[in-house]
C-alpha cells in the first residue's frame, strides 16, 4: 500500500512538473507572435493542434519541445471544451456579473 501510495505521488509530481515545462514552452515559444490570450481561445483536436504547430514551425516559431507542447495543448484546449466567456463586453468595459 505505501509502495503504491509512493508511486502515485511520483507520478503526480512529474505530471506538475510537466504542466509547468508545458506553460514555460506556450509562453516562450508562443508569445513570440501572439498574445496567450489568442491560444487559449483555440479549441482543436490534437491532430490540428498538431498541424498549427507545424505551421507555426513553418514561420519561424522556435518550438523546442513539439510533443510536450502538442500534450499540453490538446489537453487545455480540446475542440471539446468550451470557451471561456470573455469578462469584457464587446465595449471593452467589465461586464456586470
Amino acid at each position: 500500500m505505501k509502495k503504491l501510495l509512493l508511486a502515485c505521488l511520483i507520478s503526480a509530481a512529474a505530471r506538475a512538473a510537466d504542466d509547468a515545462a508545458a506553460r514555460q514552452a506556450e509562453a516562450r515559444e508562443c508569445t513570440a507572435c501572439h498574445s496567450l490570450q489568442l491560444v487559449h481561445s483555440q479549441r482543436l483536436s490534437p491532430a490540428a493542434w498538431g498541424k498549427e504547430l507545424d505551421k507555426m514551425a513553418g514561420w519561424g516559431a522556435p518550438i523546442k519541445d513539439r510533443q510536450l507542447l502538442l500534450d499540453y495543448l490538446s489537453a487545455q484546449y480540446p475542440d471539446t471544451k468550451p470557451v471561456a466567456e470573455d469578462p469584457k463586453s464587446a465595449d471593452g468595459r467589465n461586464r456586470k456579473p
